[in-house]
């Protein structure tokens, strides 16, 4: 059995896509049944469509972005056209823009009504409209995943889905951002400044050189109102989120933390109260038997609160845009080892 990807987006995690792809074909074949075929990849100035298939192996000479998109059409003789949305399941990776959800959120859209499944890596259309793409999926007999825009390799969705299915949920609280756990780990060990960490967050390739939506934690704000709206049934947007960053964080904070024998850490949390979902992002100081206090570089962890099961936790999932590709590709194969 053969299933048909599209690709939207062509940056460094869906370059890591292909390779995986490349690498791990023959073994999905063996172990789940199905190949993958990529048709389609758009970028932000056109798309590059074959029937049979995108040539994988070469595809990364050509490089990122929608330069090497054009590249390679302009090689194998190929036209780069407006986007087409045929397959089986389209797997976006374009850009997070929270303000409008664009263009993630069109081509979402486009997918669902072609009867497309969704696997969306980036997270701008899954916060602006949440409901609304569930619903249109419900409506048109589409199946929609989204490990990758809710911490990437650390698997909180699946958790929740599958390891606590039955359960009620009662509370959620995520590390949920490797590059403000750095940070904060670093400044902790090494008695650094908040602009001494990021300086070196941002040497080592682990800070955006605009860190802004990660140590303002909009980032975490995202990946936990993801949360929030799949598993207490929310509709609630970004402006519902109390968001407080860690930009103003000082060595006196870091110190103060150590003397009541805790750690600080950026911490998302969701919880019910008075019958409302509450979403929250803010520094906390951790007492060190929580089980997130240890939770260092850019790993990640969540734990959530059941009634049924208690306290479940998982840590790891280090930031890399491999770990953002693996989780795309998992969400694919659930998809379709879940049918046959």
């Amino acid at each position: 059995m053969q299933k048909k990807i599209i690709l939207t987006g062509y940056g460094t995690v869906a370059k890591e896509l292909i390779k995986l792809i490349i690498q791990n074909g023959a073994l999905m074949k063996e172990k789940y049944g199905f190949d993958l075929l990529v048709t389609g990849i758009v970028g932000s100035k056109g798309m590059i469509y074959e029937e049979k298939g995108i040539k994988l192996e070469t595809l990364p000479d050509f490089g990122t972005g929608s330069e090497a998109l054009s590249r390679y059409s302009e090689y194998f003789k190929l036209p780069f056209t407006e986007p087409i949305f045929q397959g089986d399941v389209l797997i976006e990776c374009s850009p997070t823009n929270i303000e409008t959800g664009e263009p993630a959120l069109g081509y979402i859209q486009q997918s669902i009504l072609n009867g497309m499944d969704i696997v969306s890596v980036s997270k701008g259309a899954l916060v602006k409209s949440f409901n609304e793409i569930k619903t249109q999926a419900a409506k048109y007999g589409s199946r929609l995943k989204y490990s990758g825009a809710t911490a990437a390799a650390l698997p909180t969705l699946d958790i929740g889905e599958y390891s606590l299915a039955g359960c009620t949920i009662t509370r959620i609280e995520g590390i949920l951002n490797g590059t403000s756990n750095f940070i904060l780990a670093s400044m902790s060990e090494n008695n650094l400044s908040f602009e001494e960490a990021l300086k070196i967050a941002k040497e080592k390739g682990i800070a955006e050189a605009n860190p802004a939506l990660d140590v303002q934690g909009f980032d975490t704000a995202c990946k936990i109102l993801l949360l929030a709206n799949g598993f207490f049934g929310s509709s609630l947007l970004m402006e519902d989120v109390k968001i407080k960053g860690i930009e103003q964080v000082t060595k006196e904070d870091i110190q103060e933390a150590k003397q009541n024998g805790c750690t600080l850490k950026l911490l998302a949390s969701a919880y019910k109260e008075a019958g409302n979902v509450i979403v929250e992002v803010k520094p906390c100081q951790l007492e060190s038997e929580h089980p997130l206090a240890r939770v260092n570089g850019t790993n990640k962890g969540v734990v959530f609160e059941t009634i049924e099961m208690g306290a479940v936790c998982a840590t790891g999932g280090a930031s890399h845009p491999r770990g953002a590709a693996a989780a795309a590709l998992k969400d694919v194969i659930n998809l379709y080892r879940e049918t046959n």
